[in-house]
């Protein structure tokens, strides 16, 4: 995320600014007025010892069960392209698989991956986007292109993907889905035609893409592109897709194949109203313009479904409206609101900056929600360590 950021302040540095008058704000019509029953307390650390090839905070994260039933926590060293296997209950490093980055079986540069099974492992290699179906030895048995070299506006009408544990590869009806975002503003000009999920067909290795942003929150409207206009998705346990905008107080479920949609209130009982930019569709923003979109207001994240508690956890990252160009992204305070299995809110916690947890790396086990633990001692560097967090009833 750091690197997406650096890139767009090199990037908003050569635009110039906007003439016209086009800003839409997306009103929370509940702050003030929730009530919060359900608060979020750590309860514990799991700590997985690293080697000196390994660093935390890795880049993509995938909680497994084999076929013991065993939970394996594996993680990728983007490093030396590979994909780490720990025993999730006692923190026992088993093994590691390495792919190679040139030849026959190569994996340039692996970004995210989904484990079906030991000998069905699809690989996301960023250089090529396109998604290697690998085995327990790093062979490549197959591979599917994310891209259209026929389209010259490939990048206009297709999504591209910043894959993370809250926003992973997920496999439902025998579909590999990926859920993808526009990075840039003007692709909303067609917003009717860009669907932001890929869906790879595992039997045919088709690949078809669903899902609209949503009129009432992008049509002609101009957010800046990039994060902004990142979209989370889970799973609800009906099966139906519930994805969270950043933009947006309320959450959109659909059929994972469907551009459909129905909202939800799934909002913050802090959050402010989020406006875009004083800006046309066919104007550029400017440097100001750009740092109080992504980093002068609220923004709403990642959304986690908890079967164990039954629960969702949906992340909201607090604006800072003093924000500078030279601001880390990471100084936003997180904030996770609790809401029940019909989406009704129980509270929220304020747990701290990005400094003291990566977020992106989040995940549910029947022990609680694991988010990635950034230590401030020499020592932490040996260990990827997640604090682990439960819902228990506010004490009157």
């Amino acid at each position: 995320m750091k690197k997406t950021f650096y890139a767009l302040g090199i990037f908003v540095l050569l635009l110039t600014g906007c003439n016209s008058s086009n800003r839409k704000c997306i009103e929370n019509e509940f702050k003030g007025k929730l009530q919060a029953h359900k608060e979020l307390v750590e309860i514990g650390t799991k700590k997985f010892r690293i080697n000196t090839e390994t660093k935390n905070r890795p880049v993509y994260i995938q909680l497994w069960n084999d076929d013991k039933r065993n939970q394996i926590l594996t993680f990728l060293n983007a490093r030396n392209n590979s994909i780490y296997f720990y025993r999730y209950s006692d923190t026992t490093y088993l093994k590691r698989i390495t792919f190679e980055r040139e030849g026959a079986n190569a994996i340039m540069s692996a970004a995210a991956y989904y484990i079906k099974s030991p000998d069905s492992i699809y690989v996301f290699n960023r250089p090529f986007i396109e998604v290697a179906l690998t085995d327990s030895s790093g062979k490549v048995r197959n591979k599917v292109t994310l891209l259209d070299q026929t389209d010259k506006e490939w990048a206009l009408t297709h999504p591209q993907y910043m894959l993370s544990p809250v926003a992973p590869m997920m496999l439902k009806d025998n579909h590999l889905l990926l859920p993808g975002f526009a990075p840039f503003s003007k692709a909303m000009r067609k917003r009717e035609e860009f669907r932001f999920t890929a869906a790879i067909d595992l039997a045919s290795n088709e690949v078809a893409y669903h899902h609209l942003y949503p009129e009432e929150l992008f049509e002609g409207a101009n957010w800046g592109g990039d994060l902004i206009q990142m979209s989370y998705p889970a799973f609800t346990p009906e099966g139906k897709m519930v994805h969270s905008f950043t933009n947006s107080h309320d959450l959109y479920l659909s059929d994972w194949n469907k551009d459909e949609a129905v909202k939800v209130y799934g909002g913050s009982n802090v959050a402010g109203d989020i406006c875009s930019i004083d800006c046309g569709l066919d104007k550029e923003p400017s440097n100001e313009q750009m740092l109080e979109a992504f980093w002068g207001q609220d923004g709403y994240a990642a959304i986690l479904h908890d079967p164990y508690r039954k629960v969702y956890y949906r992340y909201l990252l607090r604006g800072m409206p003093n924000a500078t160009p030279k601001t880390p992204i990471d100084s936003k305070n997180l904030v996770v609101v609790m809401m029940d299995e019909q989406f009704r809110y129980l509270g929220e916690t304020e747990l701290g900056t990005g400094k003291e947890w990566n977020w992106t790396n989040s995940f549910v086990s029947p022990e609680g929600l694991n988010i990635e633990k950034i230590g401030t001692e020499v020592e932490d560097d040996d260990y990827l360590t997640f604090g682990i967090f439960s819902v228990r009833a506010i004490q009157e």
